[in-house]
């Protein structure tokens, strides 16, 4: 989502300081008082500078959210890139949860922020579909090889699968750590379990038991003791 600020790049090394550290500032704010509740004065105050000199980097606090979110959405975005290198369809769904489950919990709050931008703003909407999108797009593709390849089940439509996966993981990423319903958990634990989940929905296991005529629970134990 880049889109215009409203105002010309700081040219000066004090000039992009001063940017970032109200943009530091600026997400604290959004992330205690979110996006309706979040003024200007609120940003600068936070910042330790003037009124007039948030006015001289950002038209207004939605060109300041349009800041953020495109530093945060490509973050996001690397974050989900799954692993192509890694051959073990089981391991390489563990990565992409492990890299989801870090996304969120170092962006889940401001996340929400933009979800809450997103009910009146649809630029806002569209950046977060296309998260979404992009994301099912990649592992329902990644689906599709596996069944072609005879790894996962073939009775289950690729596309909703993978809607339905990332849902789960979503999902859980906001209540997990978007509002503190996991504080203080075993991340490796969230992560082997969500990816046991998607292995056994998948029919991964089953599949690649009778492939070397080994026992699916042996598998489980290996991926599993692979995680802690």
């Amino acid at each position: 989502m880049s889109v215009d600020v409203g105002k010309a790049p700081p040219l000066t090394d004090r000039g992009r300081r001063t940017r970032e550290k109200l943009l530091q500032a600026a997400r604290a704010v959004f992330e205690e008082r979110g996006y309706a509740g979040t003024r200007m004065a609120d940003i600068a105050r936070a910042a330790g500078v003037s009124h007039g000199t948030t006015y001289t980097w950002f038209a207004d606090k939605e060109a300041v959210l349009r800041a953020i979110v495109d530093d945060l959405l490509a973050e996001v975005y690397a974050a989900l890139a799954l692993a192509d290198d890694v051959p073990d369809p089981e391991q390489r769904m563990l990565e992409a949860n492990r890299r989801y489950l870090a996304a969120y919990r170092s962006h889940g709050r401001m996340l929400e922020v933009l979800e809450e931008a997103a009910m009146a703003d649809p630029r806002y909407r569209d950046a977060l579909s296309g998260i979404r999108r992009d994301h099912v797009g990649r592992v329902s593709r990644d689906i599709a090889r596996l069944q072609k390849a005879g790894v996962a089940a073939t009775d289950v439509d690729p596309h909703l699968s993978a809607a339905a996966l990332c849902a789960m993981v979503e999902g859980f990423g906001r209540h997990w750590y978007g509002r503190g319903e996991g504080e203080g958990s075993d991340d490796d634990l969230a992560v082997t379990t969500l990816t046991t989940l998607w292995a056994r929905g998948l029919g991964i296991r089953d599949n690649s038991a009778r492939s070397s005529g080994a026992p699916s629970t042996s598998r489980r134990t290996t991926s599993t003791q692979g995680t802690r």
